[in-house]
């Protein structure tokens, strides 16, 4: 596919050349940050964002990306300041430039055009780049109108078409998102209402805590549940444990973690897995890895913690994983049957455990990109995985995984929900997330019962 590029500054001496724009109105679906406001939506975007190392000659360099949720191709728009890197202002913008339908892309770069040109190659090669480009150069003088005069003019000349709201590729606006996160603090001390409307009202109770209602599921849950320190070579794994009800032995499930980690919502679905009759290890993955060497809870935000991922190489993962579901399998409780189930970035450990340790009885997927196949080829347990609609960046590796699968005479079954989007089963209240959720999680179990529950 043929590369186009398009080169925007984005300062207040190139404003005059986009007044000629219209609509008058704003178009745009997102605001234009301010740099004090930057660190709290890096917290609470619900966007799907990774860090990546990018190979530019002898050097590497990091860059951050956010997807936008559509099932086709977007465009590319490499956002710069002078001076700032992936500052948290300059990635702040970036998630709204996601909010508008674009991959958008900021490299850790001060003023080096050879590595700034290597991340942008990188970034228009991914499978849901659509192979058109920009550039956007941020200035501290920018105002709201010229945001969406900016995003008018780049919709333009990408050929961006997000019509929201009738577009099937791009979902509903997050409003939902907005006045439950008003309603957190009065929802965490009160128990998770089980009526029939279901989340975001309340947690259903076949279904996992949706992000919230995930503090106080666990608040509220009867089940016994403890922190452990796992020896994991020199580091301690600080690791969640929790039981099924009574005193008979179960299944271990390792729950392994999405990209901002051991929080609350990774939890609370290893309380409903227990819960549904498993005993449930969800290792903190970071341990070690934060300030001072701590482990997640020493974070400020799953901001700082999805930084934390270029700091461990998949081989550390899965050796921590192991370690964990060591652990787990000489539990009094285990019936000696093991299963991983994982999202994000836990999805893509939970297929690649499945050839690193095949002695597994069963892998569950949730939106993860798949392993190399000489990993497969070691894979002896079935694989279950789940995909979203509106979620091109991992939807796209989907039919070369069957593929790769099928030839090595694999067990691969894959689903995609349509109108769901990356993290669908966290964020359960958008788009065809809840569909999506209730039928994923009703497989997802009678899966891990199939193959790990003794006759």
């Amino acid at each position: 596919m043929k590369t186009r590029l398009l080169a925007i500054t984005f300062a207040a001496v190139s404003l005059a050349a986009l007044t000629f724009l219209r609509p008058a109105k704003p178009p745009a679906r997102s605001a234009l940050p301010t740099p004090s406001a930057a660190k709290t939506i890096l917290n609470s975007t619900h966007r799907h964002r990774e860090w990546v190392n990018v190979p530019a000659g002898d050097a590497t360099v990091s860059a951050f990306i956010v997807y936008p949720e559509r099932s086709d191709r977007a465009p590319v728009v490499m956002v710069t300041a002078s001076q700032q890197g992936a500052s948290d202002w300059v990635r702040a913008v970036s998630d709204q430039l996601a909010a508008e339908g674009f991959i958008a892309v900021a490299p850790d770069v001060l003023s080096n055009k050879h590595w700034i040109d290597a991340v942008r190659a990188y970034a228009v090669a991914l499978p849901a780049a659509s192979g058109v480009s920009a550039s956007l150069e941020l200035d501290a003088n920018v105002t709201a109108e010229a945001w969406w005069r900016t995003v008018a003019y780049l919709n333009s000349q990408t050929g961006n078409q997000p019509v929201f709201g009738t577009n099937p590729n791009v979902p509903e606006d997050h409003s939902t998102h907005i006045m439950m996160a008003m309603a957190q603090a009065t929802s965490d001390v009160q128990p998770p209402a089980a009526g029939p409307r279901g989340y975001p009202q309340g947690k259903l109770p076949e279904l996992p805590a949706g992000i919230f209602t995930a503090k106080s599921t666990l608040l509220h849950s009867p089940l016994r549940k403890e922190f452990v320190d796992i020896p994991a070579g020199s580091v301690k794994l600080h690791t969640w444990v929790e039981y099924p009800a009574g005193n008979d032995k179960a299944p271990v499930v390792v729950v392994m973690q999405h990209g901002p980690g051991l929080d609350d919502w990774q939890r609370a679905l290893a309380d409903q897995l227990a819960l549904q009759g498993f005993i449930a290890i969800a290792p903190d993955l970071f341990s070690g890895l934060g300030p001072n060497g701590g482990n997640y809870d020493s974070f400020e935000g799953p901001d700082d913690v999805l930084r934390a991922n270029g700091k461990l190489p998949p081989e550390e993962g899965v050796r921590r994983y192991k370690a964990a579901r060591d652990y787990g399998m000489k539990l009094p409780r285990a019936n000696g049957k093991s299963a991983t189930v994982g999202f994000c970035a836990g999805g893509g450990f939970s297929f690649r455990f499945a050839g690193e340790v095949p002695e597994i009885d069963a892998a569950v997927v949730f939106y993860g990109g798949p392993p190399s196949e000489a990993i497969m080829s070691r894979i002896k347990a079935p694989v279950l995985a789940f995909y979203g609609d509106d979620d091109a960046r991992v939807t796209a590796t989907m039919e070369p995984a069957q593929t790769a699968m099928k030839k090595l005479g694999k067990s691969f079954e894959a689903r995609t929900y349509l109108h769901a989007t990356h993290g669908f089963l966290e964020y359960q209240d958008v788009g065809g997330n809840p569909g999506a959720s209730s039928d994923s999680w009703a497989r997802t179990i009678a899966f891990l019962k199939q193959h790990t529950v003794r006759d």
